[in-house]
């Protein structure tokens, strides 16, 4: 079943939305192109079914407005089960992801062009595509079908199972392939495109382009290519000049003189050589087309909040260090920020002591998707979602070019995986995402000002700064957690603060708005239409953004990090069922900023699930895996140690000679019971006055001269009576 999510607001048309009517349950129109005279949308509907899904059709505008009606829904997608586990870096699922993308990722790249969308190009490149690679052409047509069924993500080239076998009812039987495929049988070609407007004047254009024709244009092509950066008006003027001149001299003559219209227009010669190029790496960097670059025009210009975040990351200037009696510092911690550029509202902040990478940025995008409350209360950090809203899945995110943001993994999980926009900046731009460094300054100064132990203002080149942070790190923090805790109240409090940019906004004004950044996060994602959206739901982007780690199974337990998990669904307990009792090793995901659950990726069904145990939730509150793994050295510097005076402690007394206060004495003997009994009685009243410092007392001497000669039960029973009066006198005394 097909878990479709409408909007609720009128958005933006981008590549991944679909089109849902309720009066037709069960049917998809889902976006694959955006040109500028209407769109490419193929039907979709239930995963199974992505295996007969047809090719894309093109609909104008004005025919996309009439499949709209008061019934029909813009939204988004949920991904099945079976694509919703990202695949482990260097395993095999990988490996074959890679595989296939580099089967189809030339045709993808010619399906950019319109006219390699039309029925008989779409079939012809990817049927010389196949020659060209030895692959099935049915193989490489249904990976290209299946990559813009699940919304252009190379998660979908993962192999699903097997679905129902598609029926013939109501059609005629064919045994041609291309019905399995969704292709209508080529008709017979003609001649495409318009007549010349200056027919009338120069004649019809009666010129048929032959096969080598084609190879001379894309000869011309490429040798402009090959000689620097040059663009298809340019190469289309050449070619006529050159190539055409030579191979067809008298009807280049007779469109010299006017006598003929141009016997090859641009048009014709565009459509040509996207149909039939093949250019490499080199060539591809000199081609010029018009493209749009959201990243180089109105850079600081945000048409509604959840359209373009800002991410940064800079080092905090605060210490944090062990709690021991001799502290170890463990270094400065690294602070991640996510801004709303619209409405300036702070999404994430993110605090950690390892070096910058993705797996930080991960962290941070999963802390801003998430609720805040549930993550933050085993931190000991008291903030609500109401203080602190969730932030949506944005379109677009503009970074720097940092190392983490930059990176590998960043590039093939944000802009592949989840679809979101990645615009990072140009080089030597740091001006192209003022906000956030403008966020980060404010912080800093706002840290400085608090008071906060461990933070020092400026940073340390002159004698006085360097003094500042000495100072600093002999009084510093003790847990990162601490640090957390006085970073969220500062970004609660610049969240509900009125800001000058706000001010400026008149509709906010207009409509009764606070100027601050929390109420015009959440008034812009209510009331404001017409914004790109991401294309996936947040549960979605909550698995995708879970991290991977090893776990073991020993004794019917999941253990991961010496803690025990138990299971929390009937997932989770037929998974334990179905393991060995003892299992090493087994990929889990979870949020190392909420470790308190872990989840095991499948396929199929529901994901296991497991939850800490109470007595190691306990022991691990308030500390992170962060803090934890970087406190790793401490913790076991404190362990050696007590273990090493403990053993030394031992030692030493076993070495040592025994002192021996004993005098000898005639052997003992055993005495009737009533001598025994006033024996023992003596012998706890000299050890009470050894442990008190006190003498042998005259009431103890006739107690235990007293018992002696009488049986132990009458020596009961006056007990009794003594502790019964001394009941009824402090009774008397209330």
């Amino acid at each position: 079943m097909t878990d479709f999510r409408a909007l609720p607001n009128q958005p933006t048309l981008h590549v991944g939305l679909a089109l849902h009517d309720s009066e037709r349950p069960g049917r998809y129109l889902r976006l694959t192109h955006i040109f500028e005279d209407g769109v490419y949308a193929m039907w979709v509907g239930t995963p199974e079914e992505a295996r007969y899904a047809k090719r894309p059709i093109f609909y104008s505008w004005n025919q996309l407005s009439a499949l709209t009606s008061p019934t029909s829904k813009w939204g988004r997608i949920v991904l099945p089960q079976q694509l919703s586990v990202p695949a482990e870096s260097g395993s095999s699922q990988a490996g074959k992801i890679q595989s296939a993308w580099v089967q189809i990722a030339p045709v993808i790249q010619a399906f950019e062009n319109r006219t390699n969308l039309s029925r008989h190009h779409f079939t012809a490149l990817i049927r010389e595509r196949a020659l060209s690679i030895d692959v099935a052409e049915k193989t490489l047509h249904r990976l290209i079908l299946r990559y813009y069924y699940f919304g252009s993500t190379k998660i979908a080239l993962v192999a699903l199972p097997r679905g129902p076998k598609r029926t013939t009812r109501g059609r005629e039987e064919s045994g041609e392939k291309d019905h399995a495929n969704g292709e209508i049988p080529d008709k017979a070609n003609n001649r495409r495109g318009r007549k010349t407007i200056l027919s009338d004047e120069l004649g019809p254009n009666n010129f048929v382009v032959t096969p080598d024709d084609v190879d001379d244009m894309l000869r011309c092509y490429k040798q402009l290519l090959r000689k620097g950066p040059t663009n298809k008006t340019t190469a289309h003027e050449t070619y006529l000049s050159t190539f055409f001149q030579k191979s067809h001299p008298d009807t280049y003559r007779q469109y010299i003189k006017k006598q003929i219209s141009e016997p090859v227009t641009y048009r014709q010669f565009c459509y040509y050589i996207n149909g039939e190029l093949q250019l490499t790496e080199d060539l591809a960097r000199n081609e010029r087309r018009l493209r749009r670059d959201p990243a180089n025009t109105n850079s600081l210009v945000s048409a509604g909040p959840g359209e373009i975040y800002e991410i940064d990351s800079t080092g905090g200037r605060l210490y944090l260090v062990s709690s021991e009696k001799n502290p170890v510092v463990v270094g400065k911690p690294t602070i991640y920020f996510l801004i709303d550029r619209w409405s300036r509202f702070v999404v994430s902040a993110y605090i950690s002591l390892r070096a910058p990478s993705y797996e930080e940025v991960r962290n941070t995008l999963l802390i801003a998707f998430t609720s805040r409350e549930k993550r933050f209360s085993r931190l000991g950090i008291e903030v609500s979602d109401n203080q602190w809203p969730i932030g949506c899945i944005p379109a677009v995110i503009c970074p720097d070019r940092g190392s983490d943001f930059m990176s590998g993994s960043m590039l093939q999980s944000v802009v592949d995986d989840l679809r979101i926009d990645l615009t990072p900046l140009p080089p030597l731009c740091p001006d192209g995402k003022a906000i956030v460094e403008r966020l980060i300054r404010t912080i800093k100064q706002r840290m400085a000002a608090s008071g906060m132990k461990g933070v020092y203002a400026d940073r340390p080149l002159d004698p006085q700064s360097r003094r500042a942070a000495r100072k600093a790190e002999a009084a510093a923090v003790h847990t990162l957690a601490d640090a957390y805790r006085a970073l969220i109240e500062i970004v609660k409090d610049y969240n509900n603060r009125p800001h000058q940019a706000l001010k400026r906004r008149k509709i906010l004004t207009q409509h009764g708005i606070e100027p601050t950044p929390k109420n015009a996060y959440v008034w812009g994602l209510e009331n404001i239409t017409g914004l790109r959206s991401a294309p996936y739901t947040e549960e979605d982007y909550y698995r995708l953004l879970l991290s991977s780690d090893k776990a073991s199974i020993s004794g019917g337990v999941l253990r991961y990090k010496t803690r025990a998990y138990h299971p929390s669904n009937e997932a989770a307990i037929d998974y334990i069922r179905r393991s060995p009792r003892n299992r090493p090793s087994l990929d889990i995901r979870l949020d190392k900023t909420q470790p308190a659950v872990i989840m095991i990726a499948s396929r199929h069904g529901e994901w296991p699930c497991f939850v800490m145990g109470a007595g190691d939730a306990r022991d691990s509150e308030g500390i992170s895996i962060d803090e934890e793994e970087a406190f790793a050295a401490v913790n076991a510097r404190l362990w050696a140690r007590s273990d090493h005076e403990s053993r030394r402690v031992r030692v030493a007394a076993k070495a040592a000679k025994p002192v021996n206060n004993r005098h000898k004495s005639a052997p003992a003997e055993r005495l009737p019971n009533v001598d025994m009994q006033r024996a023992r009685y003596q012998e706890t009243a000299k050890l009470k006055n050894k442990l008190h410092a006190q003498t042998h007392t005259e009431f103890e001497e006739h107690t235990a001269s007293a018992s002696v000669g009488k049986s132990w039960s009458e020596v009961e029973r006056e007990e009794k009576a003594r502790l019964v009066e001394l009941v009824k006198l402090n009774r008397s005394k209330r």
